[in-house]
């Protein structure tokens, strides 16, 4: 089934309200916009809306989507057959609103979704809020306001955006996520989704351009450049045997050097979710991509219980969002398998990647433990095995201006407050495991690593600026070297600074 072109906006209403608490409701919803076929990636924003207990629907009935008029205007507008350059979108809330919409609560909001006039395909634009099962989870999220009918709202989580199978594939509904993401959370440009499909053009060409029969990982890595990116391309652990030995590989107290005893960058390449949670961690949500699609990994969450186990979530455009993947050697689909390769998109500010700064502040812990006392927290927890790291990169002044809910020791703090920082950090945690486990502070030492320094030059430990172990922390001046030095007497235990939830 398809809409004639008059009967998508068949009125002037500026919006309707529906009770979806009503019967039958969801499921006339579900019919009308997918065109009586099956969308599953507006199935799973139902399931969503659901699971928050969303008792209205309000709709905009002649939204101007800028995207969907970006793509209109370059494919869409130019078939025979007429669709409307004009999208509806969906307002989620929790409470019964109005019938006259003279009431909109931004405390009962779960967000938007963008129906573009496409059957079987109407998933656009969506911001809609992580369900409650991934309450306590590390999640890459932005915040975003909107104004409704005059009413000021505000909703935080990650963008997400289905394919349409003609002009966006995939691969370009991935890298406009990304980007978006990128525009609310770290202040780069907006693109539209036309952009993203023209940045994409060219290179290594997989097929069909227009309509689109989808794209090369060159020309996804070419896109995100163009479009003020600086990615990063790392291959993953393809069977559950490759990543348990990289996983047995990493000893978290052993100098990270080769052969030729120089600090080795590929040292923090571990197991496959040692690579994702980084940038995770770091507000930078990796692309992930098999022999034949491409996702986006949104979230994280270590089981209380065994915190080696952690289960990922991805956004998945032809399937939805926050969907949940239990095991990725695992995976129940063709399309999901094997999870061959990542594109980390990392801010044009960041030359450094996680793995090299993590083996830079793995190299000075290393080094640091062979003359700790025992009983400082980071020793201790290196002589019970349950030493690790967390890494992950922020912005100085965010982490400057976090460190006192952290209960960072004052001392400690105010040796980093008055340091001078590039306008990006890697932070490597040391992190005590056991501490982890119980849901404690779990920080025992920190490197503040550069986040421009030489990604090729040796000493690696040259991109150091500030190191917390135990007892002993210090600074180091960027111009003429200048080392401050800092004895505590009681050096404990910190939360993580780490952005994000979780």
């Amino acid at each position: 089934m398809t809409w004639s072109f008059l009967a998508w906006s068949p009125d002037d209403s500026a919006g309707a309200v529906y009770d979806v608490t009503v019967p039958g409701v969801w499921e006339e919803l579900l019919d009308f916009y997918a065109g009586g076929d099956r969308s599953r990636p507006l199935e799973r924003v139902v399931a969503i809306a659901r699971e928050h207990g969303v008792r209205s629907v309000v709709v905009e009935q002649r939204h101007l989507d800028p995207d969907w008029r970006s793509e209109h205007g370059a494919f869409h507008g130019r078939l025979f057959r007429r669709r409307p350059s004009v999208c509806h979108r969906w307002h989620l809330f929790t409470d019964d609103v109005p019938a006259d919409l003279s009431r909109l609560r931004p405390e009962a909001y779960r967000g938007y979704v963008v129906l573009r006039p496409l059957p079987s395909t109407p998933v656009g634009r969506t911001m809609i809020a992580p369900p409650p099962g991934l309450e306590g989870a590390v999640r890459c999220e932005a915040t975003e306001r909107l104004s409704l009918f005059g009413h000021p709202l505000w909703i935080t989580a990650m963008p997400f955006l289905s394919q349409d199978a003609e002009y966006l594939r995939c691969a370009h509904a991935v890298l406009w996520m990304v980007l978006r993401h990128a525009h609310l959370a770290h202040g780069l440009p907006r693109h539209l989704t036309a952009e993203v499909h023209d940045a994409a053009l060219g290179g290594v060409i997989v097929g069909r351009q227009v309509p689109s029969e989808g794209l090369s990982v060159q020309q996804m890595l070419a896109g995100a450049t163009g479009l003020g990116l600086s990615p990063g391309l790392m291959h993953l652990p393809t069977t559950r045997e490759e990543d348990a030995a990289a996983d047995a590989a990493a000893d978290p107290t052993a100098d990270p050097v080769d052969a030729a005893g120089r600090a080795d960058p590929q040292a923090g390449r571990l197991s496959l979710r040692a690579v994702l949670c980084r940038y995770v961690n770091s507000q930078l949500p990796p692309l992930v991509i098999s022999s034949s699609h491409a996702w986006v990994v949104v979230a994280y969450r270590r089981d209380p219980s065994e915190d080696r186990r952690v289960t990922l979530w991805r956004h998945d455009d032809a399937r939805g969002p926050y969907l949940e993947v239990d095991d990725p050697f695992a995976e129940a689909e063709d399309a999901h398998r094997p999870w061959q390769t990542a594109i980390l998109p990392l801010l044009p500010a960041i030359y450094v990647t996680a793995e090299r700064a993590e083996a830079a502040g793995r190299l000075w812990f290393a080094g640091y433990l062979r003359r700790a006392a025992a009983d400082e927290p980071v020793a201790r927890a290196a002589a019970a095995g349950e030493l690790t790291f967390r890494t992950y990169a922020v912005r100085s002044d965010q982490f400057l201006e976090g460190l006192g809910a952290r209960g960072v020791d004052p001392a400690l703090a105010d040796l980093y407050r008055l340091a001078a920082l590039p306008e990006h950090l890697w932070v490597v945690e040391a992190v005590d495991r056991a501490e982890r486990r119980a849901g404690r502070p779990d920080v025992v030492g920190e490197a503040l690593v550069d986040a421009t320094s030489s990604t090729h030059h040796e000493p690696l430990q040259e991109g150091l600026v500030a190191l917390h172990g135990g007892r002993l922390a210090h600074r180091i001046g960027p111009d003429h070297g200048t080392r401050r030095d800092l004895h505590l007497t009681d050096p404990g235990h910190y939360r993580t600074g780490r952005p994000g939830r979780g």
